[in-house]
């Protein structure tokens, strides 16, 4: 069961990276704004945090396990 939820989550991190760069990482889109902010400013900060946010779930439910220790 987590082996699917691990694929899962590493899933949700990769496209989440692919789709922000090819989609909405565009040169030149600055608007719409948010409080005077530049779209490429708000929505890169919000991935950014999705990701860590992702990498810290995946690091609380998946710890690391040295295979060599067993």
């Amino acid at each position: 069961m987590k082996s699917k939820q691990w694929k899962q989550l590493v899933l949700a991190v990769i496209v989440l990276t692919v789709a922000s760069y090819l989609f909405i990482f565009k040169e030149g889109k600055l608007v719409p704004t948010l409080a005077d902010v530049p779209f490429v400013f708000w929505s890169g900060f919000l991935i950014t945090v999705l990701v860590v946010f992702a990498t810290f779930i995946g690091s609380k439910v998946f710890p690391f396990e040295d295979p060599k220790k067993q």
